[in-house]
């Protein structure tokens, strides 16, 4: 018998998998339910071009829940507000409740057998899917009923005034019509991301025209951690997703991390192969681009998006992937300033 713990996306892709190789798995969730400790809200999947079923499936994955794609984007610098269109719509995927991934994947999950003990815990488990126990990253939002956002459209904004150093705040429409908006910050600044929030909305003339005079009726937040150089394997056990330290340090998008994590770890256990060369082969690539990223952001701040959005004007049909690096280039930029932010977590104690 297999034991999992915790019922986040990793914890239930490697169950999903263990499953279907004819193990017999067991997840302890200390919660009540899957995804009580998320607030319902949207999160950006990257990369995809609107086949996030088809990604999921290369796992193993089938479940249902709530997604959008969005069209429209109202980008953001200090400088500079320009309305595009975007020439792949952005992929959003709902998170927390019971139209969020993680419930969809549960109830693929219990349909194929796995037993689930909620409000418990337990040490000796063989996969450890617990989510994150530190915070490197901060997101604080609030839902608003109304906002004056154009439909099909979601709002993104660079400003290190309000989301430092490299970091952004965003507007998303959500699936029952409410909007959610989002400031997201790293260390040493995450004990100020709501203050931030609030003078971005009083300073930034773009969001006053977004917010007029509507209200908040709800609020959330959530927190990101990433760990680079560690074992992911303790003890014996699995250790996946944020548990594991997998994350987006740049941008704090976690989720193809969590699920190619619990994929990975299932792999492992089924075919007897080792774990740690298994996420290195797959991810280890990947986090060293998004350090690299972040070590740009650390070295000339919010300048990197404003030098992206000079050739950007209003009502451009965008293609990210002609003004991002890419080849050569990108190689080189991943090389030097990857190198860069473990020198900078070196020096100062945080990404």
């Amino acid at each position: 018998m297999i034991k999992i713990l915790g019922a986040g996306l990793s914890g239930l892709t490697s169950a999903i998998n263990l499953k279907r190789a004819g193990r017999k798995v067991v997840i302890y969730e200390k919660n009540s339910s899957v995804g009580k400790q998320i607030h319902p809200n949207l999160q950006c999947l990257l990369g995809l071009d609107g086949k996030v079923e088809e990604y999921l499936k290369q796992y193993n994955l089938n479940p249902h829940f709530k997604k959008m794609r969005v069209p429209n984007a109202i980008l953001s610098t200090r400088t500079k507000d320009v309305h595009v269109r975007l020439k792949t719509p952005a992929d959003f995927v709902m998170r927390g409740g019971k139209s969020s991934l993680e419930y969809g994947l549960y109830k693929q999950a219990k349909e194929m057998g796995v037993e689930f003990k909620f409000s418990e815990t337990i040490k000796n488990s063989d996969i450890v899917s617990t989510g994150t126990y530190r915070c490197d990253m901060l997101a604080y939002g609030e839902i608003y009923r109304r906002l004056n956002l154009e439909d099909e459209s979601f709002f993104y904004m660079h400003d290190d005034r309000y989301s430092p150093v490299g970091w952004y705040l965003y507007i998303v429409p959500l699936p029952d019509g409410t909007y959610e908006i989002v400031n997201c910050t790293s260390k040493p600044h995450t004990n100020k991301t709501k203050m931030l929030l609030e003078r971005a909305k009083k300073r930034r003339p773009i969001l006053r025209e977004i917010i007029g005079k509507h209200k908040p009726v709800d609020h959330f937040g959530g927190m990101g951690g990433f760990e680079y150089n560690r074992p992911r394997v303790i003890d014996g056990k699995l250790y996946v997703g944020e548990a594991a330290g997998f994350q987006d340090i740049f941008r704090g998008f976690g989720i193809k991390y969590a699920i190619e994590s619990g994929y990975l770890a299932a792999k492992a256990i089924i075919e007897g192969k080792n774990y740690e060369k298994l996420w290195r082969k797959k991810l280890l690539k990947t986090l060293k681009t998004d350090m690299s990223r972040k070590g740009i952001a650390n070295v000339i701040k919010e300048k990197a998006f404003e030098m992206i959005m000079k050739t950007v004007n209003d009502g451009d049909l965008l293609d990210w992937n002609k003004v991002v690096p890419t080849g050569i280039k990108q190689k080189i930029i991943t090389s030097i300033f990857y190198r860069y932010e473990l020198y900078h977590k070196w020096r100062r104690g945080y990404w």
